[in-house]
């Protein structure tokens, strides 16, 4: 596994471990936002609702690098996760003023996820195929129907579907902005 994706793990159990009003300070906060605090259009993503909901984050973000294998990088997993964190950020303070606060990595993971897919789908990976409708077809079903409120009991609190989406669309502008700067590279 990737050292960026231990990393990441130790520093998401240490801060599920902090006191309560730490974690407070670090989430994703609409009005926090707009009186400056801008750390928290980061530091939101790595905060969770319970351990469990943790827990199954870290095992979506271990599931989209063992997808990718060496082909993608420390360095652009990194790169991803910081691009990824911080659109979901921008477009649910952007088009969702609705969302006062939000916690998860679920937005950034969807769009990883999106984006690990896509390349391999470029490659033409079968099973890649059938995981991307999969997530494209589970992320239409919340946007229909809403959050599951099954799901949002065994998480401890509600499901942003808005982070999921927004999470989809960065990871398909990145992947996009990718192909072309490496199309532009093989034809230079």
């Amino acid at each position: 596994m990737s050292p960026v994706a231990i990393g990441l793990s130790a520093l998401v159990i240490l801060l599920q471990a902090l006191p309560a009003a730490y974690r407070e300070a670090l989430r994703f906060d609409h009005g926090a936002l707009a009186q400056g605090e801008l750390w928290r259009a980061f530091t939101g993503h790595f905060l969770h609702l319970g351990w469990r909901h943790m827990a199954l984050n870290l095992v979506g973000l271990w599931l989209c690098c063992a997808l990718a294998g060496p082909r993608m990088s420390s360095l652009t997993l990194l790169a991803r996760l910081f691009t990824l964190a911080l659109g979901v950020s921008a477009l649910l303070y952007g088009l969702s003023p609705q969302v006062s606060d939000y916690v998860g990595l679920s937005g950034v993971l969807y769009g990883l996820l999106l984006w690990t897919l896509l390349a391999q789908v470029h490659r033409r990976d079968a099973l890649s195929v059938l995981a991307l409708a999969a997530l494209v077809a589970w992320a239409a079903w919340q946007a229909h129907a809403g959050a599951n409120p099954h799901e949002e009991a065994l998480l401890g609190g509600r499901i942003i579907v808005q982070a999921h989406l927004y999470g989809l669309a960065v990871g398909l502008a990145g992947w996009v902005i990718e192909r072309v700067f490496a199309f532009r590279t093989r034809v230079s």
